[in-house]
């Protein structure tokens, strides 16, 4: 039934040219917000994102090799690259979906020679732009400098992947996310952790929260360096003081889980944080469970710390939030969203590899439940079987991408029920820095 889910969906999205054309169109009064978020080359929604559902099935399948090949054509052709890149857009997001497709030596060679030197120098500019500010001991980063969809974390990922052509590169990478964890003079005179930022969580709330905040979602937050850091120390890739920040972020993201002990919340506020700091328990809130914000994503970055510094218990505790997280009221029933980024699909990712790691079997029992919900929520009768919650009002949205899109659903739910399923060097869910 699911692969058949998936079948379906991936003949909707075969053609990039009718894609395209349906959602820029918004023939569809559901599809007018997609309309406006839609860019050829977004991993969220755009043909690199389609694309990278047909790269992560083009492992022993040649037709969805050539519907990868047909979306990555269209991200690069006659397109105008955005002014900002990141993972998520632009050509890292491209270059991302090109490795994935990789399903023998030699393939797309010569498109990732160029692509992964763009990657680079978006990173260098990036390490630049902040490296006084880092020099310095200076407060203030920058969610977009250091993140996964934006920054260093995402794009250090992707440089990763390239290998030792970018080692260079990935180094100094790594090297600046380390620096990030020193220790800053922030407001007030007070020291606080270096990932301290007086951006806004969202666009919305322009004026950010007052005295500012640490960030703690995988999306935006430091569990992103955490991951990146993580896989890489595992991968063989190590910087000076690259265990030590390990150490340092999954002991501050310990320490500061909700007061139940399991949930984490979207940021610790400045005097949350000095609160911890002087050894008091504040009530930190905590979030339902997302990949961007909430238990699933800093549970599995937690997981990665641990099997990169064989620190069961680090295991241990993740595993057990996770847990709690799919026991909440409402449980796998309570999403009103099937997607990746804050759905359901998600926490069935997260819930799925976490339990294929040692010490995370107790998991596998909830993966059918979750699956099963995926399973239900899809509805033939909609454009792309899963619609999403609108980015404003209680409304749906029918949007064909990965990260807040169908692709995404049916990438969690196709490797949810079949872990064999190969999915090369550079497996999909790394674009969610979960691996």
């Amino acid at each position: 039934m699911s692969d058949d889910l998936v079948a379906l969906l991936a003949q909707r999205l075969s053609d990039p040219a009718a894609l395209a054309a349906q959602v820029t169109a918004s023939e569809h009064p559901e599809l007018a917000e997609t309309r406006s978020l839609w860019h050829p080359q977004s991993l969220a929604d755009g043909h690199a994102g389609v694309g990278l559902l047909f790269a992560a099935l083009a492992h022993g399948s040649p037709e969805h090799a050539r519907m990868a090949y047909a979306h990555l054509s269209a991200a690069v052709t006659a397109v105008r690259r955005p002014a900002h890149e990141g993972l998520y857009l632009g050509l890292p997001a491209v270059t991302f979906a090109a490795r994935a497709a990789v399903t023998q030596p030699g393939e797309y060679a010569s498109l990732l020679t160029k692509l992964d030197e763009q990657v680079a120098l978006v990173a260098r500019k990036l390490v630049d732009q902040d490296a006084p500010r880092i020099a310095a001991g200076t407060a203030g980063a920058r969610m977009t400098g250091y993140d996964v969809v934006a920054g260093l974390s995402g794009l250090g990922r992707v440089l990763l992947a390239a290998g030792p052509a970018h080692r260079d590169t990935t180094e100094l990478v790594l090297s600046h996310l380390v620096a990030l964890t020193h220790p800053v003079t922030g407001p007030g005179g007070r020291n606080v952790p270096g990932w301290w930022t007086a951006d806004p969580i969202l666009l919305s709330e322009p004026d950010g929260i007052p005295g500012g905040h640490f960030n703690a979602g995988l999306a935006h937050g430091i569990p992103g360096p955490l991951a990146l850091l993580s896989v890489a120390y595992d991968a063989g890739v190590r910087v000076p003081g690259q265990e030590q920040a390990i150490r340092d972020i999954a002991e501050w993201l310990l320490a500061r889980r909700g007061t139940d002990g399991t949930g984490w919340p979207n940021i610790v506020t400045l005097d949350q944080e000095l609160a911890v700091a002087s050894g008091d328990r504040p009530d930190l809130g905590r979030v339902r469970a997302g990949w961007c914000y909430g238990t699933p994503g800093v549970a599995r970055s937690l997981q990665l710390a641990s099997l990169a510094l064989a620190e069961p218990e680090w295991n241990r505790q993740a595993v057990a939030a996770v847990a709690a997280a799919c026991d909440q009221p409402g449980g796998e029933r309570g999403y009103d969203d099937a997607t990746l980024c804050h759905g359901l699909a998600g926490l069935t990712t997260v819930a799925a590899l976490m339990s294929r790691e040692p010490g995370g079997e107790q998991l596998s029992e909830y993966v059918g439940k979750l699956t099963a919900t995926l399973i239900q929520a899809a509805d033939p009768d909609r454009p792309f079987l899963w619609p999403a919650t609108a980015p404003i009002g209680p409304t749906t949205a029918h949007r064909p991408g990965f990260l807040d899109g169908a692709a995404g659903v049916a990438l969690a739910l196709h490797f949810a029920l079949n872990p064999t399923a190969p999915v090369g060097a550079l497996p999909w869910d790394a674009a969610l820095l979960l691996r």
